[in-house]
């Protein structure tokens, strides 16, 4: 006698789950799932993502398409209205999303010869900068990534927070200035277009592996604590047993070929789950609770 749960389960399939359009079926068994990407580099981010998708395809037999969009909100908009059911977020992106779009985290990547799935924010100014230490940066003008950022918004306030400077005070900064891209905040550093820019670790690592600038173009002169990782997420719409083959998938893909992630080449995905970031949560309140004084 066939397994009630596995009926159940095909019946769901088979219907393409329609209600909110989040799981469309373009025939049996064959699922099709569209994955959205934030614009943390203007070098493409769904390119880094090619292999994985590929691996994770053959592995679940669902047929996975990337989404790139043009500013985090548009990345947590498309989950929340059912026009994509995997996303890769930035941290501070990801807990607007659960919050408000039914995203989950499930994995993140580690890089070849990292230990964690960790990664900082960096204060990067020209080589020759006079600028030694975070404090020498108060009334310069500072260049970041764009708002809703983790490494290039969230967590560079929280390290200016923790000697006294506020963003948003006029008398801290000459200007601050939200480039767009961990990408176009660096130039704008190496350019001298301003006199630091704060952005992700993985990007300045990225940029420096691909040749787009040179080591002894600039410094670094401060490194914040550990950020928790950029997740890749699910909506919480699919059912169970799709997204725990996604997750299997995604954790088991580098045993079948070279995979990459956010920020590049990545050794392997580890498991996350929603409570890993609650720390960017307490700090988002903070923060909040700062600017509202």
């Amino acid at each position: 006698m066939p397994n009630i749960k596995h009926c159940l389960g095909a019946i769901l399939l088979s219907i393409g789950f329609t209600l909110g359009a989040t799981l469309p079926v373009l025939a049996a068994n064959k699922v099709e799932l569209k994955m959205v990407f934030v614009p943390a580099s203007e070098k493409g981010d769904d390119k880094d993502y090619v292999n994985l998708i590929k691996i994770i395809e053959k592995l679940t037999g669902y047929f996975i398409s990337p989404i790139k969009v043009t500013d985090y909100n548009a990345a947590v908009e498309a989950m929340r209205a059912g026009r994509v059911q995997i996303g890769w977020f930035g941290g501070k992106t990801y807990i607007v999303a659960a919050k408000i779009a039914d995203a989950e985290a499930f994995a993140a990547g580690v890089r070849k010869g990292d230990t964690n799935a960790n990664y900082f924010a960096y204060f990067v100014v020209p080589a020759d900068s006079t600028l030694k230490k975070l404090a020498d940066i108060r009334g310069k003008t500072l260049a970041l990534n764009s708002i809703g950022s983790t490494s290039g918004d969230l967590i560079p306030r929280v390290e200016l927070s923790k000697i006294g400077l506020n963003t948003e005070n006029k008398k801290h900064f000459k200007r601050v200035f939200y480039a767009g891209s961990h990408d176009a905040c660096l130039v704008a550093a190496i350019n001298k277009h301003v006199d630091v820019c704060g952005m992700s670790s993985r990007n300045f690592d990225a940029r420096l592996a691909d040749g787009t600038f040179k080591r002894g173009q600039v410094r670094i002169i401060h490194t914040s604590t550990p950020v928790p990782p950029p997740p890749l997420a699910y909506s919480t719409r699919l059912p169970k047993p799709v997204r725990d083959k996604l997750k299997r998938a995604t954790l088991n893909a580098h045993k079948h070929g070279t995979i990459g992630g956010y920020g590049g080449v990545m050794d392997r995905y580890i498991a996350v789950q929603d409570s890993d970031y609650n720390l960017l949560r307490e700090v988002d309140r903070l923060l909040k609770q700062q600017s509202e004084k």
